[in-house]
């Protein structure tokens, strides 16, 4: 809160009159410290629902009391947190649903269940509830969930370590490619 401007952000235009004007809303790291009234979160379960896209790339705040999983948004989460956070060193991979996925088949550097991309170190452990994993992290655990909820799609990102790829760490990986298709998948543009 200390951080804010002394103009007044819009919260009620963009979270309330004017939601239904975004293409797709992305929660980064996003910790709910009441700087959101929970009638925002609720007005976007409802536009997700209405047919919106929601993607949800998340740390350890995820799980936390505070975190988006215990806030309305976690209706409509594709995964549930235990509770529990990985911190060790781990390639993300593709599943074998997500061979077949329009967002991670034949990624680059990707060949089958095996790839050539940097490690992350962080993952917070959920179980898929609604959504299917088409990207495992550490043990094999659901990385990157995908669901339909209602006319809407959910994206989760299991994770807050893309940018270990955006900044080439190691060799990176297919940040721009993932993030382009699913974007596009949830926005149901495929021919972007």
């Amino acid at each position: 809160m200390n951080e804010l401007s002394l103009i007044a952000f819009p919260t009620a235009d963009l979270f309330g009159r004017k939601i239904n004007e975004f293409d797709l809303i992305i929660f980064d790291r996003y910790s709910n410290q009441t700087i959101l009234p929970s009638i925002y979160f609720e007005n976007i379960v409802r536009y997700v629902r209405d047919g919106g896209a929601l993607l949800m790339a998340v740390g350890p705040d995820f799980s936390a009391p505070e975190g988006l999983f215990y806030s309305p948004l976690g209706r409509i989460a594709p995964a549930k947190p235990n509770g529990r956070v990985i911190e060790r060193a781990f390639q993300p991979s593709v599943t074998v649903t997500g061979n077949k996925h329009p967002v991670t088949r034949d990624l680059p550097g990707q060949s089958g269940n095996t790839s050539n991309w940097s490690q992350w170190f962080r993952q917070v452990m959920a179980e898929p509830s609604t959504g299917i994993p088409v990207m495992a992290g550490a043990d094999n655990l659901p990385l990157l969930v995908l669901s339909r909820e209602a006319k809407g799609r959910v994206a989760l990102l299991l994770s807050d370590q893309i940018w270990l790829w955006a900044r080439n760490y190691d060799q990176g990986g297919p940040y721009l490619d993932l993030l382009r298709r699913l974007a596009h998948w949830l926005m149901k543009e495929p021919e972007l």
